[in-house]
């Protein structure tokens, strides 16, 4: 897949919200999120975790060197893609088609349990490449 630069670009029109951070995170950009116990989001661990959606490209905090770029503190806001197609972050290969659900970190992988958060709509060859992904939540 093509190297892209997705900065203020509004990849999707698609229903978003804004939740509140349950933890800081390091980088929240294209991650998959999930509530916690307290209803505040955190990064989604697996795929035991009802997924509520991705956060955005833009999500956290937004520096020109890059070294802060998606860095959320407790408490700040989030903002997040529920329903619609969208970038994550591949957790390993992932075929194009496939069902997938959250891996480590909010990453996606291919779903086999648990929660699903959608269909892959490109592949993903290995760890860290970016996979299209058409939210459609449900359980399988």
């Amino acid at each position: 897949m093509a190297k892209r630069n997705f900065n203020g670009v509004q990849f999707s029109t698609a229903p978003t919200i804004v939740e509140e951070a349950g933890a800081a995170i390091q980088d929240v950009r294209n991650r998959v999120v999930a509530y916690d116990e307290n209803g505040k989001v955190i990064l989604a661990a697996d795929a035991t975790t009802y997924p509520i959606g991705v956060a955005l490209i833009e999500a956290g905090a937004n520096d020109v060197s890059g070294k802060e770029s998606g860095a959320v503190a407790a408490g700040d806001d989030v903002d997040i893609l529920v329903h619609g197609i969208c970038y994550a972050i591949a957790n390993g290969a992932i075929a194009k088609g496939a069902a997938v659900s959250a891996a480590a970190n909010g990453t996606v992988a291919t779903a086999t349990t648990g929660f699903v958060l959608g269909v892959a709509m490109s592949a993903a060859t290995k760890a860290g490449d970016y996979v299209k992904v058409k939210i459609n939540q449900y359980k399988a």
